[in-house]
């Protein structure tokens, strides 16, 4: 019989919540979750998740303009 990870990982350093916080995002209506470590990343450099995000864009919303 196959032993699954009941877990949540964080999608950036595949850490568990047993080892650090982690906090539920959502993305092209899927959920996620991602470490309270990471989170600066994703907040700051999204470039560098790009790849856990395929469609993720990378410009920052406040650089935008909103109709």
């Amino acid at each position: 019989m196959e032993s699954e990870n009941k877990f949540k990982v964080c999608i950036s350093c595949n850490r568990d919540e047993s080892i650090i916080p982690l906090v539920a995002i959502t993305f092209a209506q899927q959920p996620t979750w991602i470490c309270t470590q990471c989170l600066p990343t994703l907040i700051h450099e999204p470039q560098h998740l790009v790849e856990k995000f395929k469609s993720m864009d990378i410009d920052n919303p406040v650089d935008r303009q909103i109709d």
